[in-house]
């Protein structure tokens, strides 16, 4: 019984042994190829990145200077016998403290004629506010509101002195930007009183028309 089993023995044990071997060796084979699969198919990495080139940016617009001619006309004949329509010039050094509001120093001078002419030069701060934060940069037409805190003194016809008063004013305009100038017109009523010293207080409404430009820097 045992005799009959030793061929058997001697058969397989060779067979096992060079079956385990050619494994481990096959193995080691696919390994070695992949290492050197994946070392030629790995692009070299360069030793320092290219820089992105530097977007180029609008400059930034911060500033304005508006100007204009301008029309008055006064709702009362304080001034006669000037005229109740009058002639003038405004400007308005604008800041931009945000994309959609402008803080402006204003200086205008005003001309009433007729038999005995009457003057104003009015100047103060203004708030202006615009309905889109693209007004500076798209070419289209933007609107826009403002309000201001304004003094102005007057020298009627007939007063030796001028008046000093304020002048609170609400307006509201429309600018057009194109490419080659931003013209703009505008409309507000002013409320002012104004008061000599040998007489009483003079309410002064009047409504102020401005056709003009306007120049971002």
């Amino acid at each position: 019984m045992s005799s009959s089993h030793k061929p058997y023995t001697s058969i397989l044990r060779p067979s096992l042994v060079g079956g385990l071997a050619a494994a481990f060796v096959g193995t080691l084979g696919l390994c070695s190829e992949a290492a050197v699969t994946e070392g030629e198919s790995a692009p070299e990495r360069p030793a320092q990145a290219k820089a992105a080139p530097a977007r180029s940016e609008e400059p930034r617009l911060t500033r304005s200077l508006w100007i204009a001619p301008t029309y008055q006309y006064l709702f009362t004949d304080a001034f006669e016998p000037a005229s109740q329509h009058g002639l003038g010039v405004s400007a308005s050094y604008e800041f931009s403290l945000s994309s959609t509001f402008n803080l402006g120093l204003c200086l205008a001078y005003r001309l009433f004629p007729g038999e005995g002419q009457a003057h104003q030069v009015g100047y103060g701060a203004n708030l202006k506010h615009f309905f889109s934060k693209n007004w500076k940069t798209v070419h289209k037409i933007f609107p826009y509101v403002d309000y201001g805190l304004l003094l102005q003194q007057s020298f009627a016809p007939g007063k030796t002195s001028s008046a000093v008063s304020h002048d609170t004013r609400f307006g509201a305009g429309l600018l057009w930007r194109t490419q080659i100038l931003t013209p703009f017109l505008g409309v507000a009523g002013h409320y002012s009183r104004i008061e000599y010293f040998d007489t009483d207080s003079i309410w002064v409404p009047y409504v102020d028309v401005q056709l003009g430009t306007l120049f971002m820097f």
